[in-house]
């Protein structure tokens, strides 16, 4: 008899299933598919217009209140209106929505979904107080000094509200995520734009020529900005895409995001009219929704066929 006398380590490293075994863990995803469903992109949208339009009429009204400041009284209600949607779509998204404030349990500055989450709860208190003291003022009642200093208090957790999202999926270990490292910078200058150009429509829907004029200039060099992260984040995405999608629906994607920006460009450059405006807005709000929703379906398909480039 002759047997194998060699001793066994404890640690020795057991053999390795032949290539393409579905007994070894090698082409098994490493990842769990979230519970989201299509909410989420609302959730992303509704957050963005929160943000962007208490970010864009925050900064306007303190860089020139003679021109904003009426504008900007309407457009903290309209703000408070939309994170209260929000926040009930981002409850409602949870798998035990009672749960919710056991996320306030914790703070962790190195964790971006911990810092988002406080970052959301903080910027609430003063959204809400600006909303609430922007309705008495408009009833003749003196809140000015705390109304402003409302909106100074809003300006940094607003701005980590508009962020937290985009770096949070980007730095999380699902397939397409993971790779989307520009998702923050989209989702944060997407937001501006967003927020820019609700201003705008509010502007225009309460005849203030000057206040238009001005947010009109700003949202087509905000529309030329959002193409640098957009197109960063898509080339993030492009092996991805290639993988999931045949060239024809990239293709139609493609054309409808490009759509979504070119059409409001050109709308603004052509005139400043409601009807243009409010159209130009509504493309836009179409098109972040389609960028949000084909994002946040990417891990929804197969990890297997992302991870052997099938």
């Amino acid at each position: 008899m002759h047997t194998d006398s060699r001793p066994q380590h404890a640690f020795t490293k057991p053999p390795l299933s032949e290539r393409g075994s579905e007994s070894g863990y090698a082409n098994k995803p490493v990842t769990k598919v979230p519970g989201w469903r299509g909410i989420i992109a609302w959730d992303a949208l509704l957050n963005g217009m929160a943000t962007g339009l208490f970010l864009a009429a925050a900064v306007s009204e303190l860089a020139a209140p003679a021109v904003f400041m009426r504008v900007a009284k309407v457009a903290y209600p309209v703000a408070f209106v939309l994170l209260l949607v929000d926040l009930g779509l981002l409850v409602l998204d949870l798998g035990d929505p009672l749960r919710f404030h056991h996320m306030l349990r914790v703070f962790k500055p190195s964790s971006p979904m911990s810092l988002g989450t406080w970052c959301l709860t903080i910027f609430s208190l003063p959204l809400t107080a600006a909303a609430a003291l922007s309705l008495l003022a408009e009833l003749g009642m003196g809140v000015e000094w705390p109304r402003k200093l409302a909106v100074v208090v809003g300006l940094l957790p607003g701005f980590g509200s508009a962020a937290y999202k985009g770096v949070l999926l980007s730095t999380n270990a699902q397939p397409g995520w993971k790779d989307a490292r520009w998702m923050g910078a989209y989702l944060t200058n997407s937001a501006i734009l967003i927020g820019c150009a609700e201003l705008l429509a509010l502007s225009a829907l309460m005849g203030q020529t000057q206040a238009t004029a001005i947010l009109r200039t700003g949202f087509i060099v905000l529309l030329g900005l959002n193409v640098i992260p957009l197109g960063l984040l898509f080339q993030d995405l492009r092996p991805i895409h290639a993988r999931l999608y045949t060239h024809a629906k990239q293709w139609r994607v493609g054309a409808l995001i490009a759509a979504g920006t070119l059409i409001p460009l050109v709308l603004m450059l052509l005139n400043g009219d409601l009807l243009f405006i409010l159209v130009a807005v509504i493309i836009l709000l179409s098109e972040s929704w389609v960028i949000r929703f084909v994002y946040v379906k990417i891990p929804h398909t197969s990890p297997l066929k992302i991870r052997n480039g099938k």
